[in-house]
């Protein structure tokens, strides 16, 4: 995920930077509205940390949340056709394929 696509997606992700930086508030993510520039500096100012600190902070949460959609991705195309066969365990039915559990 790069900085355009959190742009892009601004009131879906604004819930993860609450999450992450809880001192923010609404207003203040209304006013970042999706620039980082904006997140930085309020954080910096929310917390009291270093305009570089803050940049590193940003930086590493945005590489997990890459790492994140990465791995999710690749979960739906691992697991994604085994969910009949996991109804079928649940059920109690018998199978003699391999079941993920």
């Amino acid at each position: 995920m790069d900085w355009q696509q959190i742009e892009e997606n601004w009131k879906a992700v604004k819930q993860k930077i609450a999450e992450k930086w809880d001192k923010l508030t609404d207003g203040d993510l209304d006013a970042i509205n999706g620039r980082r520039d904006r997140l930085e500096a309020r954080i910096s100012k929310r917390y009291g940390f270093a305009a570089d600190h803050v940049h590193k902070e940003v930086d590493d949460w945005l590489r997990w949340q890459t790492t994140k959609s990465q791995l999710n991705t690749r979960a739906k195309r691992t697991h994604g056709g085994h969910t009949s066969l996991l109804k079928a365990k649940r059920s109690g039915k018998q199978s003699h394929q391999n079941v993920w559990l």
